[in-house]
Parts: structure tokens; sequence; C-alpha cells
């Protein structure tokens, strides 16, 4: 399958020669949820500055399908508006007096008529569930609304790819569990997610696929339950193997659950193959 985003041999420095990636490459697939799973600092969050155009690397290149980004004004108009960006920090993308202002604000910049606008802020405003909110000031929300707002913003502009830095970041439980089920939404309805964050536990639950970081590189990328399986692997990253993921191997191999089957991915799913018979009920653990 093609990649409809790829990065080739990125090398990025800041200032003061402080390498940030190195020799990175990575590809990502239509329709899948890739999570860049690694330490804080490994250079996630410089590497989805490189896949909408923010940054540029000072070797290699950035590829929408079989095409290189062009970094012109309408090369950077026409990139981001297939390749959306959502900081970790809403505070830091949401500046309109209103809520549904702020939404409207990349619609508008792609030059959309007024009509068609309002109808993709309300669009995007009932995908995150925050209809409700579009006359509210930014400042008067609570961290996950403002969260979902970013999102909102970034999905009326109907990218083809949506890049989220941590979105759980700063989130509590609740919060989090809501944000999830939103992004597993919008990943049923066709949109591709690529999602950094340090938190394995987010990558298991979320992620089709994953690209292990360490130090501005791949190390690897795969089928998720590949890769969050294979306790070698992910203490070169820094990491070792979702509790969950612990818990469903040593059930299988001490012969209580099925050996064939995929990787469970809630806690819900685990008590199903070791207690089949259990009501769903009581499996469905808060």
């Amino acid at each position: 399958m093609t990649a409809v985003l790829s990065a080739n041999d990125l090398h990025y420095a800041y200032p003061g020669e402080v390498p940030a990636l190195c020799n990175l490459s990575l590809q990502v697939e239509a329709g899948r949820k890739l999570a860049i799973l690694g330490p804080n600092g490994a250079g996630k969050s410089t590497l989805l500055l490189h896949l909408n155009g923010s940054l540029r690397p000072q070797k290699g290149a950035v590829f929408l399908g079989d095409q290189p980004g062009a970094y012109s004004r309408r090369g950077l108009i026409q990139w981001r508006s297939r390749v959306a960006l959502v900081l970790q920090d809403a505070d830091d993308q949401i500046f309109a007096a209103t809520v549904a202002e702020d939404v409207s604000f990349g619609p508008l910049n792609q030059g959309l008529g007024e009509a068609v606008v309002r109808a993709r802020v309300q669009s995007a405003l009932e995908a995150l569930g925050i209809a409700d909110l579009a006359g509210r000031p930014p400042h008067m929300l609570s961290g996950g609304q403002k969260k979902r707002v970013a999102i909102a913003g970034a999905v009326a502009m109907e990218p083809e790819i949506l890049l989220l830095d941590e979105p759980t970041a700063g989130l509590d439980r609740e919060g989090a569990d809501q944000l999830i089920a939103v992004l597993r939404q919008l990943g049923q309805r066709g949109m591709t997610l690529v999602f950094s964050t340090h938190d394995i536990e987010l990558a298991q639950t979320l992620a089709d696929d994953v690209a292990l970081f360490q130090g501005g590189t791949v190390l690897a990328q795969g089928a998720a339950e590949a890769l969050l399986t294979d306790a070698d692997l992910l203490a070169r990253a820094g990491l070792r193997p979702p509790m969950l993921v612990d818990l469903w191997l040593t059930a299988r191999a001490r012969g209580l659950c099925p050996v064939a089957g995929p990787m469970p991915r809630t806690t819900e799913a685990l008590l199903g193959l070791l207690f089949p018979d259990m009501p769903s009920a009581l499996r469905a653990v808060k």
C-alpha cells in the first residue's frame, strides 16, 4: 500500500547544533491510527511539525503520496489543508472570541464561502460533541473542552490526516477516555490519525500501528500488536509492555485464554477472554 504521508531520511537540529531528528524515516498508511511512541525528548513533536510543513528538514524530505511537500505559500496552504496539526497545549491554538469563531478560522483560510464554512463548523462541533459550546468564550472552558475545540478546528478543514501531539496530556481519566472515544469515531469515519505519546497504554488502546522513537529516529515501525508485545524492542526505546499486554501474554502462556486472536485493547476485552461466561455488564470495568 502506498503511504499517504511519509518522511524519508529526515535530519534536523535546533540552533546551537542541538540534534532533534537523525536518519528518520516513517510511513503513514491511509485510514490507520499511528502512534509515535517514545520518551519525552525523543523528537516526536519535532517530527509532527515536519509532517505538516511547519519545520523544513535540513536533509531529507516529507512526501504527500508520491510528491514531495512544497514550502511555497500556496504549497503550504494546500499541505495543511490535507494534513492538520493539533498542538499539545490547546491554549497555543485557540485565540478567537468564541468557540465557533475559532473553529471557523481554518476553513476561512482555505478560501471557502460563508455557507460552506458554517456547515463545516457545525459538522465539526457535532463530531466532537461540543455543539452546545459554539457561543462560549474559549477561556471559560475546561482543559478537555479546549482540547476538543482545537481538534474541531482541525476537523473543520476536512483534512485527510490529523496529527495530534500528546492528545491526552493534561486530561484526567474521564476526559482522556472521552477524547479517545472521539478519536476512534474519527478513525471510523475514514480519517487517518497520527498521534505522539509517551503513554504506552494509550498506544495500546488506540493505535493500529506504532513507530518506536528513541534519540530522534525510528527504531521500528509496524503493527501495534507486534511491537507492543516485543519486550526487548520496547526496552531499547526505554519502555516496557503495557500492563494489559503483560497480563494477556502471561494468561496465554498458562493456558488461561486462547492463544489465537488479536491483542485485547481494553480490560473488558481481556476479561472476556479469561471469563467468557461472565456477563458483559460485569466486565465493564471503570
